[in-house]
């Protein structure tokens, strides 16, 4: 019997119950199983320059620099010790689950995702909140600051508390819209889960003022009909896709709808409606432009959503 791939899961911990909760979210979407490899990694804070600049002039401040390093060594290890205990009360095998700590190189976002695309990892998943300002750094900026920084691994952020285990997929014409797909059937495959792909057709009212296409009804229809005939043949290639990576094709549905002026609102409102913890985007779509690292529907999206895990591909 062929052994599963292995799914490198890397969960960035600061000793704060916002992190725990992506161990939550882990658990709720795929269980102990052997696929499933997740990686706890501390990044441990670094200290102003003007303090390391300190210490090398003066005995006494190398001696309490010291004894800060070795504070935050300590707290690391806890960090991580705890964290792994979690993992393993839910079922998780010991010898599945990797810990790493390491001083911070540039910044904690950067070197998550150094670690993350050097390691070769399937995706980072973490919470969009952490410890207080002071104490630690898993804040929403830094999150956001993780996205625009991973250029491959993809990010998973929790927004909330997620209760359910159904996925939806935003698809357009987009290549990154089919990569996504592929990262979700990669992910999903041996889970439960029921997979939405889900297209909202532009509205003729994001191009032209409402009053233009009021006044020419038919200029509607044949927007409407034009972008279905684009979009069909995109979602059956989603699903076979997906298919193709072991989704039962029972648990897989495919909706498209007319779009309202905002497809990031679209999206929300289809996931709540469809009762889907998790959403699956690209991170440019169709209009994505060159240069922008993630595109504004996935960032707008990412901001607004809440009690949902939000996977940007």
């Amino acid at each position: 019997m062929t052994e599963p791939i292995s799914k490198m899961i890397v969960l960035p911990q600061d000793g704060s119950e916002f992190a725990i909760k992506s161990i939550d979210y882990l658990n709720l979407m795929f269980k102990p199983n052997q696929s499933i490899r997740p990686v706890l990694l501390y990044v441990m804070p670094s200290l102003p320059a003007a303090l390391t600049t300190a210490g090398k002039n003066s005995l006494h401040a190398a001696g309490d620099l010291k004894k800060i390093c070795l504070h935050n060594e300590t707290f690391g290890d806890e960090v991580l010790k705890t964290a792994k205990n979690v993992l393993v009360q839910y079922g998780f095998p010991e010898t599945a689950i990797d810990t790493v700590s390491q001083c911070c190189k540039v910044d904690v976002a950067r070197d998550i995702v150094k670690w993350a695309e050097d390691e070769m990892a399937d995706t980072i998943l973490l919470n969009s909140h952490g410890r207080s300002r002071v104490e630690a750094f898993f804040l929403g900026e830094v999150s956001l600051k993780l996205l625009e920084c991973s250029q491959c691994c993809p990010v998973w952020l929790l927004r909330g508390h997620v209760t359910n285990k159904d996925v939806l997929i935003g698809v357009d014409n987009s290549e990154n819209a089919l990569k996504a797909v592929d990262h979700a059937g990669f992910m999903l495959k041996g889970t439960t889960s029921r997979v939405v792909l889900f297209h909202a057709r532009k509205s003729l009212q994001r191009f032209l003022p409402k009053s233009i296409s009021e006044d020419i009804p038919g200029l509607g229809k044949i927007w409407q009909e034009q972008a279905e005939q684009e979009i069909a043949p995109v979602m059956e290639k989603a699903k076979q896709m997906l298919i193709t990576a072991c989704i039962d094709e029972a648990r897989i549905q495919t909706i498209t709808v007319q779009g309202s002026r905002h497809t990031e609102k679209d999206i929300l409102a289809a996931a709540a409606e469809h009762n889907c913890g998790t959403i699956v985007l690209g991170r440019q779509g169709e209009s994505g432009l060159a240069g922008m690292s993630v595109g504004t529907n996935a960032r707008k999206l990412v901001h607004e959503a809440s009690d949902v895990a939000v996977w940007v591909v």
